[in-house]
């Protein structure tokens, strides 16, 4: 890919990535937007959880039906199981046009590319028949979340206290999780977990191990409803308790003491996509401060005119284009199979700039747009992609990343 190319997201000028496989999945992404996504997005977004997908049952439903008939989920599975086999770089181009068609990077996401579960069972999961069971799920539209924290942890992930006892054939899975604890249930009854738990009480994080849970395994206790800011229509997140949940040992999703490597490594792609999904959203940013700017007239002048209102913008187009460099550069990378790639030097470098950049593109235009951005009504698409785009501050938390990026540069732990 020519990445000086004047846009990556031109079919004309990028053949290669934007296949008329690709190109087919935009336009079906287009339509699925504007059909079940766009009418109801705020009546989603203002029950959010499980009031969304009761009250608004077909609705909610049906935008998730048309998604997994529009084949989109699984679509980085490689074609020897069963997937279509799309590099990460046609997967993150897809997640940026769908954020700047939807304003919604929660929707992209339930577009079903953000799979580090499908990196997990491709890289790490040892039994041949789990994992084609696990990715046919996912190809058939089953959703797959990460109970990785506990409640008390954090990100210290090496307090954990969750714990995992072998006992025969068979692990017994004891403990809390919270925070990633999605657990919403999908239209076709295929939802899966993956569950990081202690195998090991005398290690920190080497004692970590990774397990596949069915979303109905007994023993999956579901406490209180969270309700967080963003995101909160797409799913549905409990407090889960894990009591003497029972997991074959044929179910481990990485080797024993390596849950924590797996989790990284497939974070480590799926920052590539995300880094790109951030870029959509700066880019719709853009969009909607040119929209105002240009159409409203103040002082007899559109706003845009004046320097307090241009510069910003430019400022905001700068870090679009740096982080879609960057982030191209990371996709692409990846799917050559650079080793520093794969250790998560380029993801971790694109993710830092474009989840910034996003943020605060956001947050520019709301300033500029004023009290018609945090409407409701009018300036809607603004407070939502807002309050959803925070969530870029959490997926890998900035500091660990800094302190990764900073060993990096010392070639030695920090």
């Amino acid at each position: 890919m020519d990445i000086t190319k004047p846009n990556i997201y031109d079919p004309v000028d990028h053949p290669d990535e934007w296949t008329p496989e690709v190109y087919d999945a935009l336009e079906r992404a287009r339509d699925i937007i504007e059909e079940w996504w766009l009418p109801n997005r705020r009546a989603l977004d203002r029950l959010g959880g499980v009031l969304a997908m009761t009250e608004m049952a077909e609705e909610f439903y049906g935008l998730y039906m048309a998604i997994i008939d529009g084949g989109f989920f699984g679509r980085d599975i490689p074609r020897e199981y069963g997937g279509p086999g799309w590099t990460l770089l046609q997967c993150s181009l897809l997640s940026a046009e769908i954020v700047k068609m939807s304003f919604s990077p929660a929707l992209d996401n339930l577009f079903g590319y953000g799979e580090p579960a499908a990196q997990v069972l491709l890289g790490h999961t040892s039994d041949e028949d789990v994992k084609k069971e696990y990715l046919k799920r996912t190809l058939d539209g089953g959703h797959c979340t990460i109970f990785a924290m506990d409640p008390e942890s954090g990100v210290d992930m090496g307090a954990m206290r969750g714990t995992a006892e072998l006992r025969g054939d068979y692990y017994y899975l004891n403990g809390p999780k919270w925070w990633m604890s999605s657990s919403s249930p999908g239209p076709v009854g295929l939802n899966w977990h993956l569950a990081l738990m202690k195998t090991d009480t005398t290690k920190r994080t080497s004692g970590l191990s990774l397990f596949i849970l069915n979303d109905d395994a007994p023993g999956i206790i579901r406490g209180r409803e969270g309700d967080i800011m963003g995101q909160r229509w797409a799913c549905a997140r409990f407090e889960v308790l894990l009591r003497d949940v029972k997991v074959h040992k044929k179910h481990l999703a990485a080797p024993e003491g390596k849950g924590l490597y797996a989790i990284v490594d497939a974070m480590n792609k799926h920052m590539g996509n995300q880094a790109l999904q951030a870029v959509g959203v700066n880019e719709a940013a853009i969009q909607q401060a040119l929209e105002y700017t240009t159409t409203n007239i103040r002082w007899d002048h559109p706003l845009i005119e004046y320097q307090g209102v241009h510069f910003p913008i430019a400022d905001m187009w700068v870090d679009a284009e740096a982080g879609r460099a960057l982030a191209t550069k990371a996709c692409k990378l990846w799917d050559e199979g650079d080793e520093e790639a794969k250790h998560g030097k380029w993801s971790a470098l694109a993710f830092r700039l474009a989840s910034q950049g996003a943020v605060d593109a956001c947050r520019k235009t709301i300033e500029l747009m004023g009290a018609r951005a945090i409407e409701r009504e009018e300036g809607w698409p603004m407070e939502l992609m807002y309050r959803e785009a925070m969530i870029f501050q959490l997926y890998r938390t900035p500091n660990v990343d800094r302190k990764f990026l900073a060993s990096y540069l010392v070639r030695r732990r920090l």
